[in-house]
């Protein structure tokens, strides 16, 4: 068997269309346009959802300072708070996480998240979030993770007898 090779008919090329006629878009290059309108539109709102940057290259990672005022309020008995755990406590009306790192040392802390506000809670030798999964470390109260990007703001705590002082 042999193949015969046949004409192919084209169809005949459209006119140029005159000088200073209007000119009838067509469906093709009407989506093209939109396309590239719609997606920059994207684009733009897209960016305006980039989360800030954190303020410095260990912003979360340093300690806050802490504070040197308040009166000392008695939160705990220290037999409560053994070495390595963490526990949670009312000072004057405020709540406060603390963490116990040795026999002579006990840490305090505000117990709002600085990401969103809620309760952050004691979770074996650190903090967590129940409600974005932010954890701070109980030594230092900087952010181990989550969406947190500040440190825990800090008490001056101290142990005085058998009792666990915070002031706030």
């Amino acid at each position: 068997m042999t193949f015969q090779t046949l004409p192919v008919e084209t169809a005949p090329a459209e006119p140029a269309p005159a000088a200073g006629s209007p000119v009838s878009p067509t469906r093709r290059n009407v989506l093209r346009a939109t396309t590239a309108v719609t997606g920059g539109a994207c684009a733009l709102a897209l960016a305006g959802c980039v989360p800030a940057a954190p303020s410095g290259p260990s912003a979360g990672k340093v300690p806050l300072p802490i504070p040197k005022t308040g009166k000392p309020v008695r939160v705990g008995q220290l037999s409560q708070l053994a070495v390595g755990t963490t526990a949670a406590g009312t000072a004057n009306g405020v709540n406060v996480v603390l963490f116990r790192p040795d026999a002579t040392t006990v840490l305090a802390y505000s117990d709002v998240c600085t990401h969103a506000g809620c309760a952050v809670a004691p979770d074996g030798t650190d903090f967590k979030c129940p409600c974005h999964s932010s954890v701070f470390n109980g030594a230092d109260g900087t952010v181990v993770s989550g969406p947190a990007k500040a440190p825990l703001p800090r008490y001056a705590a101290a142990i005085d007898g058998d009792w666990v002082t915070v002031s706030v």
